[in-house]
C-alpha cells in the first residue's frame, strides 16, 4: 500500500511540474510578443514623424545643419555666416557660407539669446549665470554686463540698445552699449522668454507662460497671444504690423498680425523649435528634439 501511495505521489509531482513549465513558458511567449508589439509601434511612430518632417521639408523646410546641443538662439553676421547657441552645451557655434562648422567660445553658462551688430560683435546672453558676454569681430571676448535674472532672448531696439529678456523677474531690460547702463523698460510679464521692437517703437513680447504681450510705447499692454500653446525664445519682426513668433507647445511658428490680431501658421511639424532668426527673407529654425536648425523659404 505504501508503495502505491509512493508512486502516485512520484507521478503527481512530476505532472505537476510539467503544467508550471508550460504555464511559465506560456507567459514568456506573450510577454515577449507583447514587447516586440509595443516596440512595433513605437518604431512606427517614429518612423512616421520623420516621414512628416521629410514632407515638410519638401514644402520649402530643409536642413541647414545638425548635431547642435539644444539651439536656442541664432544669428548672422555680415559675411552671412551663421552663430547658433548651444544651450546644453555650453558653447557659440559658427558656421560659414561655405558649411565650415567650428566653436568660438565654449566657456559660457547656458547661452540663449544671440545678436550680432553691423562691426560683427557678437552678444549672447548667458542663463545660468546672469551675465551679458560681448565677442568682438577678432575672437577676444568680455564680459560687459551682469546682475540679470535667467537673461534669456535679447535683441536690438530702434535705437541700438540691447533688450534682454529677464525670465524668472518678469522684466525687459534696456543695455546702453556705450556706457553700459541699465534700465528697465518694461515690468509685470509671466516669464518672458524672447522681444522684439516695432518700427514704431512697441515691444513684442514672447512668454514661456503662454502670453504673447504687445507694449506701447506710453506702457499700455495688449494681449495677442490667445492662440498660442507656449510661445519660445524666438521672436522677430517681419513688417511694421506683423511679428513671427515660435509656438514651442506647439512645435511651430506663427505670424501675428499686430493691427487685427490674427494669427496664422507659418511652419508645423518643428520638434521642440526654440529658436527663430529672419535672414534674407529665409526663416532659421533651432529644434531641441533633434538638435537641428532648419531653414524655411516662405511661398
Amino acid at each position: 500500500m505504501m508503495k502505491k501511495l509512493s508512486l502516485y505521489t512520484i507521478v503527481f509531482a512530476c505532472l505537476a511540474l510539467c503544467t508550471l513549465y508550460l504555464y511559465g513558458r506560456s507567459n514568456m511567449v506573450s510577454s515577449t510578443t507583447g514587447a516586440t508589439a509595443s516596440n512595433t509601434s513605437a518604431n512606427n511612430t517614429t518612423r512616421a514623424a520623420a516621414s512628416k518632417i521629410s514632407a515638410d521639408n519638401t514644402a520649402g523646410l530643409t536642413t541647414v545643419a545638425a548635431s547642435f546641443d539644444a539651439p536656442t538662439g541664432i544669428a548672422f553676421d555680415s559675411s552671412n555666416a551663421m552663430y547658433v547657441t548651444n544651450w546644453s552645451g555650453n558653447s557659440t557655434t559658427k558656421i560659414t557660407a561655405d558649411g565650415e562648422r567650428k566653436t568660438i567660445y565654449s566657456n559660457i553658462s547656458s547661452p540663449a539669446g544671440i545678436v550680432i551688430d553691423a562691426e560683427d560683435n557678437i552678444y549672447v546672453s548667458s542663463y545660468s549665470d546672469d551675465y551679458i558676454l560681448k565677442i568682438t569681430a577678432d575672437g577676444k571676448a568680455e564680459k560687459i554686463s551682469d546682475g540679470y535674472h535667467t537673461p534669456t532672448g535679447i535683441a536690438f531696439s530702434n535705437s541700438g540698445n540691447l533688450l534682454i529678456t529677464n525670465r524668472s523677474t518678469g522684466e525687459i531690460v534696456s543695455l546702453d552699449l556705450n556706457n553700459r547702463r541699465k534700465e528697465i523698460i518694461a515690468r509685470g510679464l509671466s516669464t518672458p522668454v524672447g522681444v522684439t521692437q516695432l518700427p514704431d517703437n512697441s515691444l513684442v513680447v514672447s512668454q514661456y507662460s503662454g502670453r504673447l504681450t504687445l507694449i506701447r510705447p506710453n506702457g499700455q499692454q495688449t494681449e495677442l497671444g490667445k492662440d498660442f500653446n507656449r510661445p519660445g525664445v524666438g521672436i522677430v519682426t517681419v513688417s511694421p504690423n506683423m511679428v513671427a513668433v515660435i509656438d514651442n507647445g506647439a512645435d511651430m511658428v506663427r505670424t501675428v498680425d499686430i493691427k487685427t490680431g490674427t494669427v496664422r501658421k507659418l511652419v508645423t511639424s518643428l520638434p521642440g523649435a526654440v529658436a527663430l532668426a529672419l535672414h534674407n527673407n529665409r526663416y532659421y529654425i533651432g529644434t531641441w528634439q533633434d538638435g537641428t536648425v532648419y531653414a524655411f523659404n516662405p511661398k
